[in-house]
């Protein structure tokens, strides 16, 4: 899973471009190499894949289209679909759980719990949607390159070559969700990574995301998190 940034990922048979909240499926015992843009911060899960199929069939078709129907196509060549950001921090959190426990012994039947729990992050019924329009991907790519900026639509409606009519169409039918919402959960997600991974207060955290008001920050933080920023590194750090 793309966190963060953005790569090229080549393969047998050509590349493709993954962008954060690109989830690619990788098939065991194929070459592949990665050729990021700048920074970019991804995370790994090597899950057998006999258990990965035999899980899925206790999957709805209806309830994961997209995941069902990357695990049927994902063969020598690499399968994206991708996350509606309200996902992403659950999934992120979820994925964390794992590493975590990998520093303590814990019992088989915890560890598949666990995995379970994630499988069941992704199959939520607006987890997983198709990969969309490559306009919405240009768009998408522009507010996680910039995401600091001060957007407004007109602004990201030129810089994406589209009218405001247009892209939030697009964005309401591949995303689910508006450009602006989307704006907010890339910012939260970047200060939810700043709240941990620095020593920075909520109002110098809120300001590097792009957000110079910190009510507006505390209250659009907790829209996504559903936790103020300091109760957010509050919790994380009693749990670690």
């Amino acid at each position: 899973m793309v966190n963060a940034g953005a790569t090229t990922l080549r393969h047998q048979s050509g590349e493709l471009k993954a962008v954060e909240g690109d989830v690619i499926l990788l098939r065991p015992g194929h070459w592949y190499s990665g050729d990021p843009s700048g920074t970019v911060v991804t995370t790994t899960a090597y899950i057998d894949t006999t258990f990965l199929h035999e899980q899925a069939r206790w999957i709805p078709k209806s309830a994961a289209p997209a995941l069902l129907g990357s695990l049927n196509k994902c063969g020598s060549d690499p399968v994206t679909f991708r996350l509606s950001p309200r996902t992403l921090p659950q999934l992120e959190s979820a994925f964390r759980v794992l590493l975590d426990i990998q520093q303590h012994e814990v019992s088989p039947l915890r560890s598949l719990s666990l995995v379970t729990g994630l499988l069941d992050v992704l199959t939520q019924s607006d987890a997983a949607i198709g990969v969309g329009d490559e306009a919405v991907r240009r768009a998408v790519a522009i507010l996680i390159e910039r995401f600091d900026q001060p957007w407004t639509l007109d602004a990201l409606a030129v810089s994406a070559a589209m009218s405001r009519s247009q892209i939030s169409r697009l964005f309401r039918k591949h995303l689910q969700i508006s450009p602006a919402e989307f704006l907010r959960h890339e910012r939260a997600r970047r200060m939810a990574d700043l709240l941990l991974s620095s020593g920075l207060s909520v109002e110098e955290a809120a300001r590097q995301v792009g957000w110079l008001d910190a009510s507006h920050a505390s209250r659009a933080f907790r829209r996504v998190y559903g936790l103020s920023p300091q109760q957010y590194r509050r919790a994380h750090e009693q749990s670690s």
